[in-house]
């Protein structure tokens, strides 16, 4: 729990047209050699041209990161259109991490990334560019139009499944100073076979790197990580309850803002909605300001405030 705790000139790659000898050039040179580029000829239905992806606002992706690269929003998007092995990227807004997804397997609602796909995310949101229609199916290839020999990569990075506001019931192997959780998602990673959890305490900047998963526990200042392929972590059964915050007041604007006359009746207004997992009211205002992600707290005289939790 939380407070208990790799120019390249890749080879030139040959591939046979007819008779032709063609190189193909991978393209970026970023942190890590992607995957492996797909043959030409079709896409699939509800897919994407090569210059244009469907948009995800709000949105961070779960699969098979190829690249990570530090640029900004619109220079990550062009990296993925120009790659035809890419199938997807986000960026997060804080600290511009730009990732280059391999493959996408789901993806899930943050308020810092915004993503991009070639195909629509399947069980997810519609996207805020939605196809007009299925596009028609292009011809196969002719035999022997297109040879392709096979390219040998290194495997990608491990991807990690990230759940938002969750800690996870488990004990730490160690514990770090993280800025973000981008960087405590890195930590793990770099951490290679015993690293297999992470849980990211944003109030704190510290990282708990974890050797096993264990249940999922409500908690607002915490994002957990569990590397993909592991088993789904169980939600915890634990009644949740508000953790007080007196004469404290969350940073950030919150999604929602009502008219309240006492902290109860904020604190209800709260547990009536899924998306809420905090509060904070203000008695000279009788001002009620819910959050899905609240920043850490700090002194704010005439306001009080709550977060749900388990233990």
């Amino acid at each position: 729990m939380l407070a208990y705790p790799r120019t390249f000139v890749d080879r030139i790659r040959r591939r046979q047209f007819s008779g032709r000898t063609v190189g193909l050039l991978l393209g970026w040179v970023v942190t890590v050699a992607a995957g492996i580029v797909p043959p030409a000829g079709s896409r699939p239905a509800n897919a994407q041209s090569a210059q244009e992806l469907f948009r995800y606002p709000q949105t961070f992706l779960n699969g098979a990161v190829s690249a990570t690269v530090s640029v900004p929003l619109e220079a990550c998007s062009k990296l993925c259109s120009a790659r035809s092995g890419c199938t997807g990227f986000d960026h997060s807004s804080d600290g511009g991490v730009c990732r280059l997804f391999a493959s996408v397997a789901g993806a899930m609602q943050s308020q810092g990334h915004t993503a991009g796909t070639r195909s629509l995310v399947i069980g997810y949101g519609p996207p805020v560019n939605p196809p007009a229609s299925l596009p028609a199916a292009e011809p196969p290839s002719q035999p022997g139009e297109l040879e392709q020999e096979a390219v040998a990569v290194t495997p990608p990075p491990a991807s990690f499944r990230r759940f938002l506001n969750r800690d996870l019931k488990s004990r730490a192997a160690e514990t770090r100073q993280a800025d973000t959780v981008e960087q405590c998602e890195s930590m793990c990673r770099a951490a290679e076979t015993w690293c297999r959890a992470f849980t990211y305490d944003a109030w704190n900047r510290k990282c708990f790197l974890k050797e096993r998963q264990g249940q999922l526990l409500m908690n607002a200042r915490a994002t957990s990580g569990v590397i993909s392929g592991d088993d789904m972590p169980p939600e915890s059964s634990a009644a949740p309850y508000f953790e007080y915050f007196n004469g404290k007041a969350f940073s950030g604007n919150g999604f929602r803002v009502l008219s309240a006359r006492a902290r109860d009746e904020c604190e209800r207004d709260c547990s009536a909605l899924d998306q809420c997992i905090a509060f904070g009211f203000t008695q000279s205002q009788r001002r009620c300001v819910l959050f899905e992600q609240p920043g850490e707290y700090s002194s704010s005289r005439g306001t009080d405030s709550g977060a749900i939790r388990q233990d």
